[in-house]
């Protein structure tokens, strides 16, 4: 056990959270209506947002017995990201969504590192339609060897809806994403997002946050078999926000937990444990 290891590594048959991405249904999609003040914003959005939360909760909690049945060796590290997302309107309906992150090692020497622009059209109040571009350059291991340079296409489809009586969020996001790390052929892969945060103080300016997001890939990689086809990787996070300027300036902390399918790596699957700080800059 190292680094972050003493906060959050656990011991052999522990508890892991991430093992839930293995359970199948592990993606919620509800539906909904539009907007903070559409019609039907009223206890039975709340319910349903709760449904889904606790079914998270539910499945991470359940997931390692699944998991035990399927994985005969896990790997766990230990790391800590650091990400910033910016969104608003550039003009009229046309926004961005863009974000940048850093992502370390138990050493704090660099994992990954990505720059993610993005721009957006507001489709309805809460809904974006969004293309972009990312640049993902990541070490294969502690210090500079083995750099590999990615870059990605991407499209995505969001939906946030608010409850205006508790100021409850509720968000669903789907994004594809096209991976060139070769000039000969390029990784599809599918992720889908579902995301909760809820008010916990009177003025609402404090919030527990869970969220959950699942990766498919869509195609085998042959060139550099980084991707194979199917579930590829699950990712769960757990934590408190709390906004520093209302609607302008947030940060989130918790644990993030992520599992990584690896088909044929000697040292199993990936159960990535991390410290996660996230900060988010909107304007109107």
């Amino acid at each position: 056990m190292h680094g972050l290891g003493g906060v959050f590594g656990p011991g052999p048959g522990a508890f892991r959270p991430g093992a839930l991405a293995r359970c199948p249904g592990s993606v919620l999609i509800l539906d909904g209506p539009s907007g903070a003040n559409a019609p039907g914003m009223n206890g039975s959005f709340v319910t349903r947002a709760l449904v889904s939360w606790g079914l998270l909760a539910a499945l991470w909690l359940v997931g390692p017995s699944v998991a035990a049945a399927q994985t005969d060796s896990i790997d766990d590290e230990y790391e800590t990201w650091f990400g910033g997302f910016f969104a608003g309107p550039v003009s009229g309906d046309v926004w961005t969504h863009s974000d940048v992150h850093y992502r370390a090692y138990d050493n704090f020497s660099p994992h990954w590192v990505l720059v993610r622009p993005g721009l957006s059209l507001r489709l309805m109040d809460g809904m974006f339609a969004t293309v972009g571009y990312a640049w993902t350059p990541s070490w294969g291991a502690r210090g500079a060897e083995r750099f590999t340079d990615e870059h990605r296409a991407w499209e995505q489809w969001m939906w946030e809806l608010t409850e205006p009586g508790s100021g409850m969020r509720f968000q669903i996001r789907t994004r594809l994403e096209e991976r060139f790390r070769s000039e000969r052929e390029v990784g599809m892969r599918l992720r889908q997002m579902v995301r909760l945060a809820v008010p916990v103080s009177d003025d609402r300016n404090w919030l527990l946050v869970l969220w959950d997001e699942v990766f498919f890939d869509l195609n085998d990689t042959t060139v550099t078999t980084y991707q194979h086809q199917g579930f590829g990787q699950n990712r769960l996070f757990v934590g408190v926000g709390y906004q520093a300027v209302p609607g302008t300036l947030r940060f989130e902390l918790g644990y993030f937990n992520q599992f990584i399918r690896r088909p044929g790596d000697p040292n199993g699957d990936l159960d990535n444990h991390t410290a996660m700080l996230n900060t988010y800059v909107g304007w109107r």
